[in-house]
């Protein structure tokens, strides 16, 4: 199965906004809080604490909870009663030493751009086309965004290098492997395994 992405706290949305390692440190220290309580109650990141929330946070710099509490988008009932975590999160990255700070710039460890794949491998261009269209229609019938049944860029990896079963098990393995929920390899394996069959034909 294709590996994790190596930093995938960096997809966080509007981490374009922190220019400096010790505040992507601290973006990386509250992804992480935020993944392991996710995974602790199976229930998808984004409705622990919002991407939003972590950029905000790591911009204001708080230093006390009643700070972190008194942010907008910390304002919730259940924001307030997590307040330490973060806090926490954020304070460990600030005592980080430079040499454990993250770089700058990503490493890139993932496949191209999707709008190069037509040119580079028509059939993984196919897989996705296919793939993306199968989970828009998951998404609709559950009446949940398409990016909470799987990370785009998972669907991207496992479209561009499929793992070596591309079967219903083979494909839950792969998603599995790349750090998707029970939930999600439920509802969403055979249609993706489907897709992993497509070709530029």
């Amino acid at each position: 199965p294709p590996a994790p992405r190596a930093e995938p706290w960096r997809r966080t949305s509007g981490i374009h906004r922190v220019r400096n390692p010790r505040g992507l440190a601290a973006v990386r220290a509250l992804w992480q809080a935020r993944e392991q309580i996710a995974a602790d109650r199976d229930i998808a990141p984004g409705r622990i604490l919002p991407d939003r929330s972590i950029v905000d946070a790591v911009l204001a710099a708080p230093t006390t909870e009643a700070e972190l509490v008194a942010l907008p988008v910390f304002r919730g009932r259940a924001q307030r009663r997590m307040a330490h975590t973060w806090l926490d999160a954020l304070r460990a990255a600030a005592a980080l030493p430079k040499s454990q700070l993250p770089e700058s710039s990503p490493p890139s460890d993932g496949p191209p751009p999707p709008n190069r794949w037509a040119d580079r491998d028509p059939d993984a261009a196919a897989r996705l086309a296919a793939a993306r269209a199968g989970l828009a229609e998951i998404a609709e019938t559950h009446n949940v965004p398409v990016e909470n049944l799987l990370l785009p860029d998972l669907v991207r990896r496992i479209c561009w290098q499929p793992p070596d079963g591309v079967d219903v098990n083979g494909t839950a393995d792969a998603l599995r492997a790349g750090g998707a929920r029970p939930w999600q390899v439920e509802l969403t394996s055979a249609v993706l395994s489907r897709a992993l069959h497509a070709t530029a034909d």
